[in-house]
């Protein structure tokens, strides 16, 4: 068949024709319009660059002879030079607007123009000058007569008119320019209509020439289908469409022709399908099995790894729950471990589960106690859903004990018209005995890690270091007191770098390295004791003390344990009891011995009455000394017992001093003791005698510290709340090494005159501890050769507020201890029209309600010397005079319920609070007579 006969050419052929057609007349017409558009473009140009020259030219002219009447009236040089610039402005405009093509007309008046300019300019311009120079101005109008203007004129009229025609012919240009658009756009629109017509002719020419030839050949094919006859006939042309028809027509003869063996063949074939499709049942029923075979092997060994392995009980739970579930298809289930109280549901609510641990649980036990698993079977109640027939549900119920016949797995799986087979029993009770394994090795492993921390925590806290170093190849193990006691970095040592490091820094270390072997040998198993001394980096050295304690397994000595404790401070109770037994010794033979002495002269030798009171007066001051040192003993003892009792009351400080200096001035005739009194109040709460004995003994070092004599000064001062004393004298003073150690027990600086003096070195001591005890602090300046200060800060007494009480108002009586807060209250109250009294203790308090009868009485809970309001309130609830007083508590303390519900307390009034709470409450309840307990609400 020739190509050029094929439709597909054909097309081909058409297709190509109407695109080349297309191509020319769109190019044809594009350049058509370009062209059109391009001159009118270039005419409106032209029209708008002529006219928007003429109209310079006409204001350049315009602007020259303004210029040039303003020169002529006003002779301005200014207007003289713009003149001139108009007139290089015209000719510039002149040049540029003859460059453009003219018509006669517009050439005509261009060149009349440059002739005006160029007369006017070199004929008629100087000569207006030279007139306006030589003030003519009758020459100079006979000038402007002359009609030299006139060209001029008619030029400014022909702009004017040159403008309007320029915008008629724009105007023009744009309607013309409009109308080739209106063209441009018919002839696209006739050029797409003639496009069109060649689809068309296109989908008409397929339609008779392929669409029906098809039809008819799909119509024959569906006649031959229905009714197994050749109703067509090929068609004749030498195309595709007539090679189609012809090929059909003998695939229908063929399979005319073999119509009747495949049909046999066919029946052949159904038989062997339904043989085949019977096998690939079995086959497909075997491999669904294989694989879920395979998966629940998989989630099996799953499952084993995780029970093996995990020491999560939750874990363990939950993984186990999931398997169960998946492998033997549970509509409901939980699994649950009662010892630790972990669970896993499905199919159910927390609360449900809770409800079947109270209601059920002990049923299930009682079953369980004689049979390690059943199944119970119940109709199915909301189980069933929307089912209208009668549906059971089987619940299969395993427990496994411990060993301590505890119920440690508990396991409960529901499923719906599915029954548990024997084998499903036997399987689940099997994992589930592998589970409760799992769970008891679990609980194992966390109570070894139990004791292990605890065993661990224990060695940590403890004060002691425990060091031990084990028989074998194991590493040493260190509790962390060790490395804190030893001043040691806390990290992993290896045993030789241990050692070496630590004999580096103990005393007599050849001594030690022989203890620790001796107590390391495997032949040994003898308790062993050493003491040594340990270097500190940053503190002092430490007295230690280590002993070892052989660890013996089945006759085998595994490992020794070292345990060293610190035995500093047993050490210095040593070497203190040894001093105090020295100081007591030598400080108590002394005046002994000088009684004894005297008091065998006294009674041996006869002597007159002089020598009798002077030996007298020498047992006197011995005696006196003998009884204050064992007072100073004494007053150890109880200090250090905590039974030293103090009698407080309120003292003036400097009246006590004065007293004490008084006593003293007796004593020496070479010292002056001065006392500078710049304090504004020296009230403070003490006991007197303790004072003065702290006043006597640093009055008395102050003396005895300066030999030569000199200025002893003493000056008290107010420092806010405090009072400051301060005791200088210009004696030996004391080393600067030495100040430190001044109040320990039994210290005394090294110093020759120091040890012509004695002493226990217990004064200081003692009164550092009288002075604590009274919420002060003393301390000590001093400087070698110069002097000594001793400087004492005491808290000053605060004073409540006291003041004249006016009857005819009425009276509150505030039980605060804190003297602030008692002025803040006691001002709002008065300028609130009450009059008020302060108390700080319980039983002042107390008697003054009895004796004045107060309107009301606001009680802090928290008092002074460890009083509580409580006590008072008690009080005067048991006492008729005073129980219907009314009470209003304010507080810092929280609430306590008992005592509210006690004493009926209705609200709370917390510090900080608003005063105007405070007399808003006082005010309404001042007229009640209930005794009630108020605790005012603030916001």
């Amino acid at each position: 068949m020739s190509r050029k006969r094929g439709i597909r050419q054909q097309y081909i052929n058409v297709f190509l024709v109407s695109l080349l057609i297309a191509v020319i007349g769109m190019g044809s017409m594009y350049k058509y319009v370009k062209n059109s558009w391009t001159d009118l473009e270039e005419a409106r140009q032209e029209s708008f660059e002529k006219a928007q020259l003429v109209e310079l030219i006409s204001n350049s002219i315009q602007d020259l002879f303004f210029r040039i009447r303003g020169y002529y009236s006003f002779q301005i040089e200014g207007e003289l030079n713009g003149a001139f610039q108009a007139f290089q402005d015209i000719h510039t405009y002149s040049r540029q607007y003859k460059s453009l093509s003219l018509n006669a007309e517009e050439q005509k008046m261009i060149g009349e123009i440059d002739n005006f300019l160029t007369e006017y300019e070199n004929g008629t311009f100087p000569k207006a000058i030279q007139l306006v120079a030589d003030n003519d101005y009758e020459g100079l109008r006979e000038l402007a007569k002359n009609g030299s203007n006139l060209s001029v004129n008619r030029f400014i009229e022909y702009a004017n008119e040159y403008n309007l025609n320029a915008q008629e012919e724009l105007s023009q240009s744009y309607a013309q320019t409009k109308k080739q658009t209106n063209v441009f756009f018919l002839l696209i629109t006739l050029l797409s209509f003639a496009f069109l017509l060649i689809p068309i002719y296109m989908v008409w020419n397929v339609i008779n020439r392929v669409v029906r030839p098809v039809e008819k050949i799909t119509y024959a094919a569906d006649q031959y289908e229905t009714e197994g006859k050749i109703l067509f006939q090929p068609i004749t042309r030498e195309d595709e469409i007539g090679a189609l028809s012809q090929a059909i027509h003998k695939m229908m003869q063929r399979i005319q022709t073999n119509e009747q063996e495949l049909l046999a063949q066919n029946e052949e074939l159904i038989s062997q399908q339904d043989e085949l499709f019977n096998r690939q049942t079995k086959m497909e029923y075997a491999l669904s099995e294989a694989r879920f075979s395979r998966v629940r092997l998989e989630r099996y060994n799953g499952l084993s790894h995780l029970l093996s392995l995990s020491l999560d009980k939750q874990e363990v739970c939950d993984q186990t729950s999931d398997y169960l579930d998946t492998i033997y298809q549970s509509d409901l289930s939980f699994l649950w471990f009662p010892k630790s109280n972990v669970s896993s549901l499905k199919g159910m609510s927390e609360k449900f589960f809770e409800e079947v641990k109270q209601e059920r649980m002990e049923y299930i036990k009682l079953r369980l106690e004689k049979e390690p698993y059943f199944v119970i079977k119940r109709e199915a109640d909301y189980e069933k859903g929307v089912a209208g027939n009668t549906t059971f549900v089987y619940d299969f119920v395993a427990g496994i004990y411990n060993s301590e016949n505890e119920l440690n797995v508990i396991s409960i799986l529901s499923r719906i018209g599915k029954p548990f087979t024997e084998d499903d029993q036997t399987d689940l009770y099997g994992l589930l005995r592998r589970i409760a394994i799992s769970v008891d090795r679990i609980e194992q492993y966390e109570l070894i890690s139990h004791e292990r921390q605890l065993n661990q925590n224990i060695l940590d806290n403890i004060n002691e270091g425990i060091q031990f170093v084990s028989s074998t190849d194991e590493d040493d193990q260190y509790n962390a007191a060790l490395f804190e006691l030893l001043g040691m970095e806390h990290k992993k040592w290896p045993r030789d770098k241990w050692t070496e490091y630590f004999l580096q820094r103990i005393s007599e270390p050849e001594q030690y390295k022989k203890f620790l072997n001796e107590a390391l040998d495997p032949e040994n198993q003898e308790f062993r004791n050493y003491s040594y001394i340990v270097s500190l980096p940053s503190a002092e050295s430490r007295v230690m003390n280590v002993y070892s304690v052989p660890i013996v397994i089945q006759g085998d000595k595994v490992g020794t344990i070292f345990v060293h404790r610190d035995m500093t401070h047993e050490h210095e109770v040593d070497q203190m009891k040894t001093e105090l037994v020295s100081t007591v010794s030598h400080e108590l033979r002394t005046p002994l011995s000088s009684i004894l002495g005297f008091s065998e002269l006294l009674l041996n030798k006869e002597m007159d009455e002089k020598r009798k009171k002077r030996y007298l007066e020498t047992i006197y001051n011995e005696a006196t000394r003998l009884t204050a040192l064992i007072n100073d003993f004494l007053d150890l003892q109880r200090m250090e017992s905590g039974r030293l009792a103090y009698t407080v009351e309120e003292i003036s400080l400097v009246d006590l001093m004065r007293q004490t200096v008084d006593n003293l001035e007796t004593q020496s005739s070479l010292h002056n003791i001065k006392i500078q009194d710049i304090t504004c109040a020296s009230m403070v709460a003490a006991d007197r005698d303790r004072m003065i004995q702290v006043f006597t003994n640093i009055l008395s070092n102050a003396v005895k510290f300066s030999p030569n004599g000199g200025d002893v000064n003493v000056t008290l001062w107010n420092q806010q709340d405090s009072i400051i004393l301060s005791i200088t004298d210009q004696g030996i003073g004391i080393p600067k090494e030495d100040i430190s150690h001044l109040f320990e027990k039994f210290y005394r600086f090294d110093n020759s005159y120091s040890r012509k003096i004695g002493g226990t070195g217990l004064g200081l001591s003692i009164c550092q501890e009288i002075i604590k005890d009274h919420n002060g602090r003393i301390w000590i300046e001093s400087e070698e050769n110069v002097g000594t200060t001793v400087f004492i800060t005491l808290p000053l007494k605060q004073q409540l507020p006291t003041g004249p009480v006016n009857l005819d108002k009425p009276l509150v009586n505030v039980v605060e201890d804190n003297v602030n807060i008692a002025l803040l209250l006691g001002e709002e109250l008065a300028n609130n029209g009450f009059s008020v009294i302060h108390h700080s203790t319980v039983d002042q308090a107390f008697s003054c309600m009895q004796r004045m009868q107060p309107a009301a009485v606001v009680v802090d809970l928290k008092l002074s010397g460890n009083e509580n309001g409580w006590e008072l309130i008690r009080k005067m609830k048991e006492q008729k005079e005073t129980a219907s007083i009314p009470v209003i508590i304010s507080s810092s303390l929280e609430k306590e319920p008992q005592l509210m519900k006690e004493f009926k307390i209705e609200h709370y009034l917390t510090k900080p609070y608003s005063l105007q709470d405070l007399s808003s409450t006082l005010m309404e309840t001042v007229q009640r007579a209930d005794g009630r307990i108020l605790y005012p609400d603030s916001e």
